[in-house]
């Protein structure tokens, strides 16, 4: 099974090589100029990632409860 793994690892790095190649060559149709700049999806897409962690830390942080909320007190 080792070798299977090790082959789609092998086989998803030659097909980012391909499309990383793919991003000079490919003339890209762009509707802003920031698009057309090369690798620009490829920064995006982790920046976005790591924008929607920080927010969600943050919502925690603003929205959570601790740990013992719905405990009951004993004084009722």
């Amino acid at each position: 099974m080792a070798d299977k793994s090790k082959l789609a690892f092998r086989a998803l790095i030659a097909l980012c090589g391909v499309l990383l190649v793919g991003e000079f060559i490919i003339h890209r149709h762009a509707y802003f100029a920031f698009e057309a700049t090369p690798l620009f999806f490829i920064i995006l897409g982790p920046a976005c990632l790591a924008l929607m962690l920080v927010g969600g830390r943050i919502l925690h942080l603003l929205v959570s409860r601790a740990s013992d909320y719905y405990e009951e007190d004993g004084d009722a």
